[in-house]
């Protein structure tokens, strides 16, 4: 029964970690174009830096993890972004199809790796106490 427990907590635990981009999905399917421009440079954190575009009267901002290429950007250079034009919040400034690749599947969250970490000590302490009991 317990090995049944712990079976289905794991399994309801990576289920909670498998992201279905279902949005991104969304956004291959229906999407519009709009010019947009780099507005951040951060390629120090991981290649990452920031577009800005103007939809509807509001200006929208969105991140981008480019390790490879962020260097060669420039502050105002041109991109294209891509959104969902029934929900405009969902945007990139990748093509859609390459979005959804990089950001559907299993992705463990931080704050799991703490948890993991904080049940393996008293599990190796209680696993040390079991064979120290038994000689």
């Amino acid at each position: 029964m317990r090995a049944l427990l712990a079976a289905a907590a794991a399994a309801a635990l990576l289920g909670g970690c498998y992201n279905r981009a279902t949005e991104l999905a969304e956004l291959s399917r229906h999407h519009a174009t709009a010019a947009g421009h780099v507005a951040v440079l951060e390629c120090h954190n991981d290649g990452q830096w920031w577009y800005e575009f103007e939809l509807e009267g509001k200006r929208r901002r969105g991140p981008v993890r480019e390790p490879a290429g962020c260097a060669q950007r420039k502050l105002g250079d041109s991109v294209t972004v891509y959104y969902n034009p029934s929900a405009p919040e969902v945007h990139r400034a990748v093509a859609p199809a390459a979005a959804y690749q990089q950001e559907h599947g299993f992705h463990v969250p931080l704050w799991l790796w703490f948890g993991i970490g904080a049940l393996a000590l008293p599990l190796s302490a209680w696993v040390a106490l079991k064979r120290s009991s038994k000689r």
